[in-house]
């Protein structure tokens, strides 16, 4: 009669599948990364400069939520974050937020102070990159004589946001890759109105692109990029 087979020789096939179990589970732990097109993005139809897309947006399909340690002051806690900071559930709201803050400005805002606020919101690690967004922001920031000229007209840009929708090029391509709800590509459109002290007022239509991590992906939403079109556009066809 055949005996089975050893205990010990068992006991390894049982570790060897326990380890190709782990490495298949890490492999579907995956990084989204939407690459971009290698051709430089058009500039937006809006006033701000365009920034040059030539890195990558990523994301991934793991949940997170943003932590915190004795010391930090949490977002949404500190007297000087505005509405968007910490306390948005709701995508479309807070893209919303996010394209009023960019697009609205006057001659007296503080601009250091805005890139701030929004930075505070920024999508912790893995769903975003704080450096990157902040050179997002500095493309909407004016500068120079940009700013010289904005200050000496006493210019105010306002807003209207005709249109705040999800991009279905940019829900394809997260679908298509399993990254988990919560996070969301969107399309922003607008008209804005620019007006001077000297001069009658010019309309715009402005677009952005908007890519924020929302519940049940974070515990809030927060953000990772502000692009100057829709997200098709600046980020490539595909």
């Amino acid at each position: 009669m055949r005996t089975s087979a050893h205990p010990a020789a068992g006991r390894r096939r049982i570790l060897l599948i326990g380890a190709v179990v782990m490495a298949v589970a890490v492999v579907a732990v995956v990084v989204f990364t939407v690459f971009l097109s290698d051709d430089e993005a058009g500039q937006p139809t809006g006033t701000a400069a365009a920034p040059s897309v030539s890195a990558r947006s990523s994301m991934t399909a793991t949940s997170a939520t943003p932590s915190s340690s004795e010391g930090i002051i949490l977002p949404g806690s500190s007297p000087t974050d505005s509405e968007l900071v910490g306390g948005q559930t709701d995508h479309l709201e807070f893209a919303r937020l996010v394209a009023q803050s960019v697009l609205a400005y006057d001659s007296g805002t503080d601009f250091q102070a805005r890139n701030q606020d929004l930075l505070r919101a920024a999508a912790p690690s893995p769903y975003g990159d704080p450096s990157q967004l902040a050179r997002d922001l500095t493309a909407f920031t004016p500068a120079g004589p940009a700013l010289d000229s904005l200050q000496a007209n006493g210019t105010t840009v306002t807003v209207y946001l005709t249109d705040v929708t999800v991009s279905e090029w940019a829900a394809n391509r997260l679908k298509g890759i399993g990254v988990s709800p919560g996070v969301y590509g969107i399309d922003v459109t607008g008209q804005q109105t620019i007006t001077t002290k000297s001069g009658n007022p010019a309309r715009v239509t402005v677009q952005l692109g908007v890519t924020v991590a929302c519940p049940p992906a974070t515990s809030y939403c927060t953000l990772d990029r502000v692009l100057p079109q829709h997200l098709q556009d600046a980020l490539g066809p595909g």
